[in-house]
């Protein structure tokens, strides 16, 4: 059979509504608006709820299974996608008229999607940005304490770091016994220190969360919260960042016009070297530092992925990381023009290849002419803020 075209595939969807061909398969009812039953792929109690009629496609919250009607047919019929297809009445001839219909309906989804999802992040956004907008200065907190328990100084002016004294902590769904889902479910609320992620365009982007816990002993110790799934017992990450962080930073340090920037993933990390900067009295006029969130934000997209040289899949199959060399449709972060000197901050923790890579992404990605960028590497097992307790010891 030759290749189906996205043409054809459309017309066998809009031939084959999918809540009618789920209700051949199971009994779907409706529930707050929603087509609901019991899943037809795995069975189930007809009163879970599990199994649900999304739009164009289905979801099963038990067996995880999901998809369009041409995946309902595949997994309910037991056969494979040529299959399916048959089973719901094959390919027609599509002539220019219905081909243009068909593109032209596409294209309203499309941007229909590309709409709510902009709409969703925006509000997001701006839900995000009133809880920034409610915290603390950092100083003299319990954020202030547990930076300083791992050795680090705060900057006099540190603007992309607050307190929050009671942070919520939302972690999966809240589902009552019928099986009715109603939002997020909050299962800790606890001090937190609170980073603000700055975009490429100037404007908040979204928050980065650490929980804290006031320790008994010794008496003033800050740690991270240990926080744990109230369901399985599992400790969770007391880190989160919600929000839009890409090409968006951290502003541990800040200047109009730096000559020179610090960026690595971590708050911690680059307050790690601006301590030591700091205690060695060198000098930091014009010197900014931004944390990036994660490693991957550091450095940007790649242009492809390529096979790790040593980490293999579970199947014996090499492992796929991002190349070294950037994908340059994608911008990363916004270094100002005034940057003469960049340094990029690569911890000695983190899986050595990946990193590696990573730093020589953002490094051929930020090279402009007369920029000068240099990567600092912690020692193998390490990073920047074991080697600065170190040389407190």
């Amino acid at each position: 059979m030759a290749r189906i075209t996205d043409d054809e595939l459309d017309d066998i969807r809009a031939r084959n509504p999918i809540a009618d061909v789920a209700g051949g398969y199971t009994k779907l009812r409706s529930a707050g608006g929603r087509l609901v039953g019991a899943c037809p792929i795995c069975g189930g109690r007809a009163s879970s709820q599990r199994f649900e009629i999304k739009g164009e496609n289905f979801v099963c919250a038990v067996c995880g299974d999901g998809g369009d009607v041409i995946r309902l047919v595949e997994k309910v019929e037991g056969c494979d996608f040529r299959g399916a297809i048959e089973r719901l009445g094959g390919r027609t001839a599509i002539d220019a008229a219905r081909a243009k219909e068909l593109f032209d309906e596409r294209e309203r989804k499309r941007l229909a999607r590309e709409k709510t999802s902009a709409d969703y992040r925006e509000a997001e956004r701006k839900r995000l940005h009133r809880t920034w907008k409610q915290t603390s200065p950092i100083h003299d907190t319990a954020a202030a304490r547990y930076l300083e328990g791992r050795g680090l100084q705060l900057p006099q002016r540190c603007p992309g770091l607050r307190f929050a004294p009671a942070m919520p902590y939302w972690h999966g769904e809240t589902v009552d016994d019928h099986g009715r889902k109603s939002g997020p479910r909050r299962i800790h609320e606890g001090p937190a220190m609170v980073g603000a992620f700055i975009r490429p365009d100037g404007k908040f982007g979204g928050l980065h969360l650490t929980w804290l816990h006031a320790m008994a002993n010794p008496p003033g110790h800050v740690a991270k919260a240990e926080i744990l799934d109230p369901d399985s017992g599992e400790v969770l990450n007391s880190k989160k960042m919600r929000g839009s962080k890409t090409g968006a930073y951290i502003a541990i340090v800040m200047h109009d016009a730096p000559r020179r920037l610090v960026i690595g993933e971590g708050i911690e990390t680059v307050l790690s070297v601006w301590t030591a900067t700091q205690k060695a009295g060198r000098s930091l006029d014009h010197v900014a530092f931004w944390a990036a969130g994660d490693l991957g934000n550091l450095a940007g997209r790649a242009n492809k992925t390529v096979n790790h040289p040593t980490l293999k899949r579970p199947n014996g199959q090499p492992q796929k990381v991002p190349d070294r060399f950037p994908d340059l449709e994608d911008a990363g972060l916004s270094i100002p023009d005034s940057v003469e000197e960049l340094i990029l901050l690569g911890d000695g923790d983190s899986e050595p290849v990946l990193t590696e890579y990573a730093m020589e992404r953002a490094a051929r990605r930020y090279a402009r002419d007369g920029r000068v960028i240099r990567i600092a590497f912690a020692p193998s097992g390490l990073d920047f803020n074991d080697l600065l307790k170190a040389a407190a010891a």
